[in-house]
């Protein structure tokens, strides 16, 4: 597979009827992990790319979904190219989400337009960050928290708030997660490798 795979964040706003967009999202091929979050967008995913051309291709086809009422599906899309990845989890599963139990699980875009060794060694220590992701768009940085104890959460907000460097830092929870490396949950409610899925690679 080629190295200039296009690897990219995915934020999507709908309109709250979720299990038609649900459906396509949790099938298409291009979308390695699907998370429901809270906050100002419905879904943030994890997708890769061939080129610019089958990426542009893909916003217009998601943008153009409509939902049986015959409305748009999608109210915004906006797209982050990944440029580093800092941090990532290397053995971890859908069978892992879905057994966290009494744990906060987040993502978190923190926009930090300069110097950002003082932030990547905040967050590389720290134990909650499972991912970092350096992104292209109106953050700098997006990262996964997963923490037993909110306390230590409002810790590491904390110890960021303290860097002067930082703008914005913007907390979305998880809802549940639909898709995990290639992963999904079928209609009997065990774990499958989606048929339309050809890629391995992923970022978080």
């Amino acid at each position: 597979m080629s190295i200039k795979i296009i690897h990219a964040l995915v934020l999507i706003q709908n309109w709250g009827e979720d299990s038609e967009i649900m459906k396509i999202l949790k099938n298409n091929k291009h979308i390695i992990s699907l998370f429901h979050i809270m906050g100002r967008h419905s879904y943030l995913i994890d997708a890769n790319f061939d080129n610019k051309t089958q990426l542009a291709g893909w916003v217009d086809r998601i943008k153009s979904m409509k939902l049986s009422s015959g409305i748009p599906a999608v109210i915004s899309l906006q797209t982050q190219r990944i440029i580093d990845v800092y941090k990532k989890k290397e053995d971890f599963s859908l069978a892992d989400y879905m057994n966290m139990r009494e744990r906060y699980h987040f993502f978190v875009k923190i926009d930090n337009p300069h110097h950002d060794d003082a932030l990547l060694k905040l967050l590389s220590k720290s134990p909650i960050v499972h991912s970092i992701l350096h992104v292209q768009g109106e953050n700098s940085f997006t990262i996964e928290v997963i923490v037993e104890d909110y306390h230590e959460y409002r810790k590491l907000l904390s110890e960021m708030k303290k860097l002067k460097t930082i703008h914005h830092i913007e907390t979305q929870e998880v809802i549940s997660v639909l898709k995990y490396r290639n992963h999904i949950l079928d209609e009997r409610g065990e774990m499958t490798k989606s048929d339309a899925d050809i890629r391995e690679l992923y970022t978080l």
